[in-house]
């Protein structure tokens, strides 16, 4: 059920950017400051209630901070494991390289498909001196994949362009046929309605002399 304490506290930690506080994290809270009367807290109990979840929520991103950096480090100790010395060649598992390249593509900003990821690891030679070697071919690998991905939005850009000036031509040739026809017609039926107006003339005249 809602409470003022509760309330007052979300507010305050919303407007600050904090969020995602469960009812036990605003329990826990209210035991912290000892506030028994969770309807009537004093403003020092809800200062200090924001001050602990805020606290909390900075541990908590310590907390993944460290998972991130350990699961960093777990991946290099596999690479490292998994690691053949022969005649001063290393030897990389393919899995291993395909998580290579989606770390190094998503520092990029780059999304591939799993196809995508299969397709750059196959062109990168996974026996190598060092790592650091393995490294630079993967990102020799996904800088030529980002090109030919350029190249094909460039290809398709091309295409649509010669398509719509085709299209543009087209239609000028057409309207330009159209306007011919059209004067055609109409100097048709000027000279039409001059050779009636010679004929009415004539027989006018024609008239006008047998008086």
């Amino acid at each position: 059920m809602s409470n003022k304490f509760t309330n007052n506290v979300r507010t305050r930690l919303y407007k600050q950017g904090y969020q995602g506080f469960t009812k036990d994290d605003y329990t826990q809270a209210a035991l912290a400051v000892e506030c028994d009367d969770l309807n009537n807290p004093t403003k020092e109990q809800l200062s200090q209630a924001v001050d602990y979840l805020k606290e909390r929520a900075t541990s908590r991103l310590s907390v993944v901070d460290e998972a991130v950096e350990e699961k960093n480090l777990t991946l290099v100790e596999s690479l490292q494991a998994q690691t053949e010395i022969e005649t001063g060649t290393l030897t990389v598992a393919t899995q291993d390289v395909g998580e290579m390249i989606v770390n190094q593509a998503s520092q990029m900003g780059v999304i591939l498909s799993e196809q995508q990821i299969n397709d750059i690891a196959d062109s990168v030679d996974t026996s190598a001196s060092t790592f650091d070697e393995i490294l630079e071919q993967v990102e020799t690998a996904l800088l030529a994949y980002a090109d030919f991905s350029a190249n094909q939005v460039d290809a398709k850009i091309d295409q649509t362009l010669t398509l719509v000036k085709e299209r543009v031509i087209n239609r000028h040739e057409q309207s330009k046929d159209k306007l011919s026809r059209g004067l055609t017609g109409i100097s048709a039926a000027l000279e039409n309605s001059r050779n009636q107006t010679k004929s009415q003339l004539k027989g006018i005249l024609a008239r006008l002399n047998t008086v």
